[in-house]
């Protein structure tokens, strides 16, 4: 019996080191970034019942190995009021990031609507005149419906990129030809296991973004990213060192 509380101890120990090594072995692997530095910000927009803490992993992992610089958190109040929560570093060429968080967090039609007020609060406070916007789950519905229904040229940044991570899109949409059309999109989904989902978002469906936005924007690009659930599932896109490093060298390149 002492022997086998032993092998059975053993084979536990020997599990809990293959995982933290496999942990470490990503970790490492994910942090030699290769990247251009500008001034151009990335805006991260939560999805439903996000907020500061959904993009900080990302965000800070970024910071850390000096492939973007942890700028701003900003928070937008149901009446379009945006105000700086915490400024970590000054704007410049070190490629800002930006935690964008809502008060009414779980409507995203709602929040798309205040977008306009948020950019233009970037671009009067800080002198952003460029951005890469960043949405998980339906934060990229958010992103995607700025785009299209919400965006002006006057007073608002110029989108450059837009990456959408593990949202689905309509099939269809009148408003398709209000994107911009020097945009770069990213189409980042989760697949867990090769089941064909992340656990709540079928590929099948993310994919068809490609033909909604064809012929309207400067590129598209699909990745699906393969893994077991503690790296590819639904919520833990974002709290992955490697999805972190392909993100990051798409965005600041």
């Amino acid at each position: 019996m002492k022997y086998k509380k032993t092998f059975i101890f053993f084979i536990f120990l020997l599990v809990v080191a293959t995982g933290f090594g496999g942990w470490w072995y990503n970790t490492q692997k994910a942090s030699n970034y290769h990247v251009k530095q500008s001034r151009t910000a990335t805006v991260f927009i939560p999805g439903l019942g996000g907020n500061y803490i959904t993009s900080d992993y990302m965000v800070s992992s970024w910071d850390d190995n000096g492939a973007a610089t942890k700028a701003l958190q900003v928070y937008v109040k149901d009446n379009g009021k945006v105000s700086t929560i915490k400024q970590f570093n000054k704007i410049g060429k070190n490629n800002p990031v930006i935690q964008a968080n809502f008060q009414t967090n779980n409507k995203p039609g709602f929040e798309a609507t205040h977008m306009p007020q948020l950019l233009a609060y970037l671009k009067k406070n800080y002198g952003i005149q460029k951005v890469n916007l960043i949405g998980h789950s339906s934060g990229g519905e958010i992103i995607y419906d700025y785009l299209t229904k919400y965006r002006k040229t006057a007073n608002q940044p110029e989108v450059v990129k837009f990456v959408s991570m593990a949202n689905t899109y309509p099939l269809k949409d009148s408003n398709i030809t209000n994107l911009p059309k020097n945009l770069q999109i990213l189409n980042f989904c989760g697949n867990v296991s090769n089941t064909g989902s992340d656990g709540l978002i079928p590929v099948r469906d993310v994919v068809k973004m490609k033909e909604l936005v064809r012929g309207h924007v400067k590129s598209y690009k699909l990745y699906v990213y393969n893994g077991d659930p503690q790296q590819a599932q639904h919520s833990m896109l974002h709290e992955n060192p490697e999805v972190n490093k392909i993100i990051g060298e798409y965005m600041f390149n």
